[in-house]
């Protein structure tokens, strides 16, 4: 039985889907406006650019490329864009990329319309005018940014990555185009596959899971279970990668309505304080957290097991959930992602400051769990 009897969705988002479909992109901006491209130098030496700008050039739409990115986005990114757009006298936002580009296109599309500094609208409901057109085109399989209504923003402040929340800054229209991403390196597709399967496990055994959101959730595990070592196996493995970003999108569908947990909670900080990739911290954490959240969900993780093709039959949920966990180690392995947080660099020192960040993160109160500080840091110590 679901917790919410009562929920409100929301999937405000147009997606375009298939290989080859960003030559459909002219159909979804104004012609006549400057659109500001948002993404990353990578994928500007990596040619993934310059196929978008190709399209552009087709259509003789003008534009121009913001590539000042940080991989865990800063205020000064979204503000030196937010510039650019000015100066350019843009119309639209393109954002290119993974989470970080799409995050701070979203950054940029709230100073252009709504003014002020980004840091003004960490929290939920504070943006008060519609973004200017945001279309997004996502080359990873991770964060889902392309259909959800959140941003997050790395705070100096708070050490912690902070959200920005609000269903004005669900993009307009997502490309999902297997084209771009196939090719991505090893050490990209591995943890932002890894991310997407954490948002669809954390929203489907969350506190806010709703018969929608679980049945969205469970079938991305299912996509992903199916696609995940094809995908990441090559350059070649075009239709794995379509699925990927198909699954991708649908648990940013699921957990824009219901939040995440705290796997999410505890990554946050991991990558303001030691600067590690989101995917990457996820993909560590997810099976520890998901043992310390078994006992409460043994039923959503024996089906997690049985979505991730694994052989259940005849087992008891407890030991069928068990599964689910040994699996998910199993996928990092396969992967090639670090069982412990202290091979990507965070130290047993760094725990406490980790563990009260964690706590200030809204996920921690839907996380299936109860979870006091003291459970937070026993996690870490156990991960690190």
């Amino acid at each position: 039985m679901p917790f919410q009897s009562s929920f409100d969705f929301r999937m405000p988002a147009r997606l375009i889907h298939g290989p080859g479909c960003i030559t459909r992109l002219p159909e979804v901006v104004d012609p006549d406006s400057r659109q500001l491209l948002v993404t990353d130098r990578g994928l500007i030496d990596a040619g993934v650019v310059g196929r978008v700008t190709a399209v552009l050039d087709s259509a003789g739409i003008p534009y121009s490329v913001f590539d000042g990115i940080s991989p865990n986005p800063v205020s000064r990114n979204a503000h030196a864009g937010s510039r650019q757009y000015a100066k350019e006298k843009c119309g639209g936002v393109i954002a290119i990329g993974g989470g970080s580009p799409m995050d701070v296109a979203k950054m940029i599309g709230i100073l252009a319309t709504n003014g002020g500094r980004i840091e003004h609208y960490l929290g939920a409901g504070k943006v008060s005018i519609d973004l200017p057109p945001l279309v997004c085109v996502p080359t990873t399989y991770g964060t889902g940014s392309e259909v959800t209504q959140f941003s997050v923003l790395t705070n100096s402040k708070t050490n912690n990555k902070d959200p920005i929340i609000s269903w004005k800054i669900v993009p307009r229209v997502g490309i999902l185009d297997a084209d771009l991403a196939v090719a991505l390196p090893a050490s990209v597709g591995g943890p932002t596959a890894m991310d997407a399967l954490t948002h669809a496990i954390e929203s489907y055994t969350g506190l806010l899971a709703t018969p929608i959101t679980e049945g969205i959730a469970l079938a991305a595990i299912e996509l992903i279970g199916a696609n995940i070592r094809t995908a990441c196996a090559n350059d070649y493995e075009t239709e794995a990668t379509q699925e990927m970003l198909i699954a991708s999108a649908m648990a940013g569908v699921a957990f824009s309505q219901t939040r995440l947990g705290n796997v999410h909670a505890m990554s946050h900080p991991v990558g303001a304080q030691f600067g590690v990739h989101h995917g990457l911290a996820n993909a560590v954490l997810l099976p520890w957290v998901m043992e310390y959240n078994l006992s409460a969900r043994q039923d959503k993780f024996a089906s997690i097991a049985q979505a991730l093709g694994e052989d259940v039959d005849g087992l008891c949920a407890s030991d069928a959930g068990a599964v689910a966990v040994e699996q998910v180690r199993q996928l990092n392995h396969a992967l090639g992602i670090p069982s412990r947080l202290r091979d990507v660099g965070v130290r047993v020192s760094g725990i406490p400051k980790l563990a009260r960040a964690a706590m200030n993160s809204g996920n921690i109160a839907v996380n299936p769990r109860k979870t006091t500080q003291k459970d937070v840091e026993q996690l870490f110590r156990s991960a690190v």
